[in-house]
């Protein structure tokens, strides 16, 4: 006869997979970033459209950087797509990074315009 032993070892903690949790946060502040800007790119692109004075008129911007500063509406709204669905499919870590995408690119373009401009 065969006696069979069972071992329950309890002394395991239990992991916590904050992920998702932080990659929520990532996307909440890469949103927040994203509508913080698009407030001042409006106030901007309307100075720019009626050129009523401002310093983005006195910037005279033309080819490359006028269609960049044009750019950023669809650049916002395509990581807002993005961003979603890919925290739809699971992928928190990345939705955070793609949400972050507007704002860090603003601060690229900025620094680039007055380093190479």
């Amino acid at each position: 006869m065969t006696t069979a032993t069972y071992d329950a070892n309890l002394s395991r903690e239990p992991q916590v997979d904050n992920e998702r949790l932080l990659g929520i946060y990532g996307v909440i502040f890469g949103f927040l970033a994203t509508f913080m800007i698009s407030i001042f790119w409006s106030m901007g692109a309307i100075l720019k459209a009626t050129g009523n004075g401002g310093t983005i008129v006195q910037l005279d911007l033309q080819g490359l950087w006028n269609t960049l500063f044009w750019a950023f509406p669809f650049v916002a709204l395509g990581s807002v797509v993005l961003a979603v669905g890919a925290f739809a499919l699971g992928r928190a870590k990345e939705a955070a990074g793609i949400a972050a995408l507007p704002a860090i690119g603003t601060v690229l373009y900025y620094l680039a315009l007055v380093q190479l401009r």
